[in-house]
């Protein structure tokens, strides 16, 4: 594996940031494809954020050989913590995100610095991307919104992008506060959360594969992801009301039943609860946060409408699968894949 030279030092400069934690399995793979990158100007800023397997010593190999790529090593962060960890070290006028476990095609950096140059208007460009199996092999399209409109009406709640698929302007990210490392999971919805749809956009050419397997962060950690995108979608519509959000408070709050406890708004977060839990066919926990939501004035009505929403969501297959899984100790799969990944967009039909 090398990089491709540095032979013109005026072009924008990309650095990817690549955070892991114990994802030797798929990392050679990752890493290889950024090394075969056609746009010349890149640095691969990754850390390994406390693994126990290989991972270090894969890192390590790695940046032996490439000078331009530099190892971080943190006690277990979380994958915001140690992705605000990488940008603060990284020098690139671009920042490019992946994921430990899939794959970019060769021409994706250039392909969306191409793109960024071109409509200085966007601050955030993702693209179109493929679902692939453990071996590798293509699933099928991971579907996302494509048209300005779609993209726009889904950022309202949910991620527009594939998370390890996106290139940012540095200054977009820089104004946005960068990822916040309270989050443990759904950080990247959080930082869309505080940026302008109007500013974001997805090639439609898939130069990214997404992997699904059951180590995924989603399969190991699925309820912390759900209240972690309901926490974000709660601070979003604190901002809207108030011009600010109680960061702070998650920053403080040792689990979800602390912050309940001392947010003020904490009847808008139980329906937050609500509806994440809803969606993803956990019946019986959506249940229980709509009954706990009556008890503030605010959210009576809504808590209400979830609550005799969710015997009609009791019936779908995504409840069933939610109910096998719940069984088995699994994350659901299929519809209920909602945000998969910490920052990836629901499975949904492109617009």
């Amino acid at each position: 594996m090398s990089l491709t030279p540095y032979p013109n030092p005026t072009g924008p400069l990309v650095s990817v940031l690549l955070a892991s934690r114990d994802g030797a399995r798929y990392l050679g793979e990752t890493l290889a494809g950024l090394a075969a990158q056609t746009w010349p100007h890149v640095e691969i800023v990754a850390v390994d954020d406390g693994s126990s397997d290989e991972t270090p010593a894969i890192f390590a190999r790695f940046a032996a050989s490439h000078p331009r790529a530099r190892v971080i090593r943190t006690p277990g962060l979380g994958v915001a913590g140690a992705l605000a960890r990488a940008a603060g070290e990284a020098s690139g006028d671009y920042f490019a995100r992946h994921d430990d476990d899939d794959h970019s095609r060769p021409e994706r950096l250039e392909r969306q610095v191409s793109f960024l140059e071109a409509h200085p208007e966007i601050a955030v460009v993702g693209s179109a991307a493929d679902i692939v199996d453990e071996a590798g092999a293509r699933a099928g399209a991971y579907a996302l919104p494509l048209t300005p409109q779609a993209i726009r009406r889904v950022a309202r709640r949910d991620p527009p992008f594939v998370g390890g698929a996106v290139m940012m302007r540095r200054t977009a990210y820089e104004q946005a506060g960068g990822y916040r490392a309270a989050f443990r999971m759904s950080e990247d919805l959080d930082l869309w959360l505080r940026m302008d749809p109007a500013t974001f956009a997805n090639l439609r050419e898939p130069l990214y594969a997404w992997r699904r397997h059951g180590r995924s962060q989603t399969a190991r950690g699925r309820a912390t992801m759900l209240d972690c995108a309901a926490i974000a979608r709660a601070f979003a519509e604190e901002r809207r009301d108030t011009g600010r959000d109680s960061y702070a408070l998650l920053e403080r709050a040792r689990d979800r039943t602390e912050l309940l406890a001392a947010y003020p708004r904490a009847g808008r977060l139980l329906l937050q609860l609500a509806i994440a839990y809803l969606r993803d066919g956990r019946v019986a926990e959506a249940r229980g946060f709509a009954q706990r939501a009556l008890a503030h004035p605010g959210a009576r009505t809504e808590a209400a409408a979830l609550w005799l929403a969710s015997f009609a969501v009791a019936l779908t297959p995504r409840a069933a699968r939610a109910r096998r899984a719940s069984r088995a100790g699994s994350a659901p799969q299929g519809e209920a894949e909602r945000d998969a990944r910490p920052g990836v967009a629901a499975k949904r039909p492109a617009r």
